[in-house]
């Protein structure tokens, strides 16, 4: 018996594996240019100020994705076709990449994730991007809730530790995106990169209208939060799936819950609910005409 447990647990280990592999592969896409917009995108989550009709596109996750940029940000509308796709970008966030010395290889990026944060909170980031807020309009927002999401980003390394985290409470402007889904498009996700934000790590990683670079997308994965949070969802389940045999007949079902074989199909299966997914493309920055 322990040897049959000890040959799935090692065939398992292999299907994993064989799984990230294929996630983390390097995959490159066709060069891109970005588009020269004369006033700021608005990150809502929405396409109508897209040109849709020369998107890139990445076969694997059936996403397409643009670019756009004026003199102080980068805009990058990224669709995903198919749910199934997003993987659990839940949880890990969506990282875009930059590399400025013409490789596919990390360097730095901006780990975009939803963030809870005060009322106050939001009430000052508000004013800082939209001006002075009335009175009645800040009592109705601390009035609705105690607490808010925002969609924001933070710059990280090449290892995904955040080097510079994002602070609501900066005079600078900050990463940010939003995330829609669009009727006859997709899962819209729009984000707005300062181009100034990887100065903060060092001067040689400024960008500015018409520069090259090479741009990652990375998100999904089987990473620890992941993890536990499939791993919740899966006992919940199995919580739930036992009720209701004990309520119709509980017979035999101590044996399935103790079986140790059972348990690794379980995390195999875990892992292969969240692939990874990471592609790169070369996109050359548009200047004002």
């Amino acid at each position: 018996m322990r040897s049959k447990i000890f040959l799935r647990a090692v065939f398992f280990t292999l299907l994993i594996a064989s799984l990230c592999l294929t996630g983390l592969t390097k995959e490159k896409e066709e060069p891109i240019a970005s588009s020269w917009v004369a006033t700021p995108v608005s990150i809502d989550g929405q396409t109508q100020e897209w040109n849709t009709d020369s998107l890139g596109y990445w076969k694997r996750a059936d996403t397409s994705y643009a670019f756009a940029n004026n003199a102080n940000d980068l805009y990058i509308l990224f669709i995903f076709k198919n749910p199934r796709f997003l993987s659990s970008i839940r949880h890990t966030g969506f990282t875009v990449w930059f590399n400025t010395e013409g490789k596919n290889a990390k360097a730095y990026g901006v780990n975009f994730r939803e963030k809870q944060v005060t009322a106050d909170q939001l009430i000052a980031r508000m004013e800082k991007e939209q001006g002075p807020l009335q009175e009645a309009q800040k009592q109705k927002i601390k009035q609705q809730s105690p607490t808010y999401f925002i969609y924001t980003g933070d710059l990280v390394d090449k290892k995904g530790e955040i080097v510079v985290k994002a602070s609501l409470d900066d005079t600078k402007e900050l990463p940010a995106f939003r995330s829609m889904p669009v009727k006859g498009v997709g899962i819209v996700h729009e984000f707005k990169i300062p181009l100034t934000v990887l100065e903060q790590v060092s001067a040689d990683y400024a960008l500015e209208p018409g520069q090259s670079l090479n741009i990652g997308f990375e998100w999904g994965g089987f990473t620890k939060e992941v993890q536990d949070a499939l791993a919740k969802e899966q006992a919940d389940r199995n919580v739930a799936a036992r009720e209701r045999a004990a309520a119709a007949d509980s017979v035999g079902q101590e044996r399935r819950d103790g079986s140790e074989s059972d348990r690794f199909q379980t995390m195999a299966q875990l892992r292969n609910r969240a692939p990874k997914f990471a592609f790169w493309t070369d996109v050359k920055l548009a200047q004002e005409k």
